[in-house]
């Protein structure tokens, strides 16, 4: 489950064309040379000419003598990796904040009592968890198969099933699902002859597919679920659930409304071009994402010893929570977060128990399929693996 493309800015710099100027500022396209601070200091003091004939300041002058940035702040691509750095830097804080929650929440909770826990899972369950997972990646594929469908172009099931498969194991383990999925799809699509803008529409035709099942397995289990719904301390009565869950169950009525009136237009925005999906296909969406996140949720289900079939609403209600959580902080497979807010969203299940098959899942549904497409991946990059493509239509 998950949830778009990167691309390279090519800068050029053009040489300077006038003469040097002499006042000592720095000829056009060059950095400047600033020298240390004291001595700078001194020669600025040296060189400041008396009051009486000093010129007026002006604003022109003011704009002219204005120190410029250094040159690596100047340059795009250096404040692009600044932002990288940044954007790593508050994922590794909310990845601590997250093992901080983590260990409050488990404080009364033994490692003794987690120990035991995981090998009360045993083989038989972490074999059903494995063939769970394998069937919930393998309908992670229709994703791009419906996508290329309602953008009227087909390359084939191998090359959708490795490209789908790839983007989504990269963005579920990696976050930053634009840079890291994207990528993985753009150069598996690339070699079957699709463009960049088709690539692009893929991309946010499964994103949409995606928003659209967790919205409405969220409906659904707001409205069906009994009583108050609480979220650790937070408890939210059975008004305001039902009428949220109404709300997004409304929502999806009226947009699947608006594409029966569409009647598979093409939507432009920010000069990109988006064609719409029809009724069936929508809904096939629908069905093929509530069916992906319901498989997700019982691969996990399984891992957990002596769990009721009645509870299986509520944990998937808890898992959708959890697992948008965890997209929306873009921590590396939502770790730590997605962790934290199943365990406060399901307080009624043993801690222990329930972390101990949280690990394990960790490992299932992400880790083992992370090193499947890895090795694919590097196949396909290397020239091993090229699946055969269709002719475009």
């Amino acid at each position: 489950m998950s949830s778009i493309l990167t691309g390279s800015t090519i800068f050029l710099k053009t040489p300077a064309t006038s003469p040097p100027e002499t006042d000592g500022h720095a000829p056009p396209g060059e950095i400047p040379r600033i020298a240390p601070f004291p001595f700078a200091a001194f020669i600025a003091y040296r060189r400041m000419p008396d009051a009486e004939s000093a010129p007026p300041l002006t604003d022109d002058i003011v704009d002219s003598r204005r120190l410029p940035l250094p040159g690596r702040l100047n340059d795009a691509a250096a404040r692009r990796r600044l932002g990288q750095w940044l954007m790593a830097a508050l994922m590794l804080a909310v990845i601590a904040l997250a093992a901080a929650a983590l260990r409050h929440i488990l404080i009364h909770t033994s490692w003794d009592d987690i120990r035991a826990a995981v090998r009360r899972i045993g083989p038989a369950r972490l074999l059903l968890s494995l063939g769970i997972t394998a069937i919930s990646y393998v309908v992670l594929t229709g994703y791009d198969l419906i996508a290329q469908r309602i953008i009227g172009r087909r390359t084939g099931y191998p090359v959708a099933a490795l490209a789908s498969f790839t983007s989504y194991i990269f963005s579920h383990n990696f976050g930053f699902a634009v840079l890291t999925g994207g990528t993985a799809r753009w150069r598996i699509y690339r070699r079957a002859g699709l463009t960049l803008g088709e690539v692009a529409q893929i991309m946010v035709l499964a994103g949409v597919t995606f928003w659209c099942g967790v919205f409405l397995l969220l409906g659904v289990g707001l409205v069906l679920r009994p009583g108050a719904l609480t979220i650790g301390t937070l408890e939210i009565g059975a008004t305001i659930r039902e009428t949220c869950g109404l709300a997004l169950l409304g929502a999806i009525a009226v947009t699947l409304l608006l594409l029966h009136r569409a009647a598979g237009r093409s939507l432009r925005l920010f000069g990109w071009t988006l064609v719409l999906p029809t009724v069936p296909l929508a809904l096939a969406q629908l069905a093929l994402a509530a069916l992906d996140t319901t498989l997700a949720t019982a691969a996990l289900f399984v891992l957990v010893p002596d769990l009721s079939p009645a509870a299986f609403p509520n944990l998937i209600l808890g898992y959708v929570v959890a697992f948008v959580s965890g997209l929306l902080t873009h921590a590396p497979g939502g770790v730590g977060v997605f962790e934290a807010v199943m365990l406060v969203a399901l307080p009624r299940i043993d801690r222990a128990t329930l972390f101990a098959a949280l690990l394990v899942y960790r490992c299932v549904y992400y880790l083992v399929p992370l090193a499947v497409g890895l090795i694919l991946f590097l196949l396909h990059e290397t020239g091993w693996l090229r699946p055969r493509t269709e002719p475009l239509d």
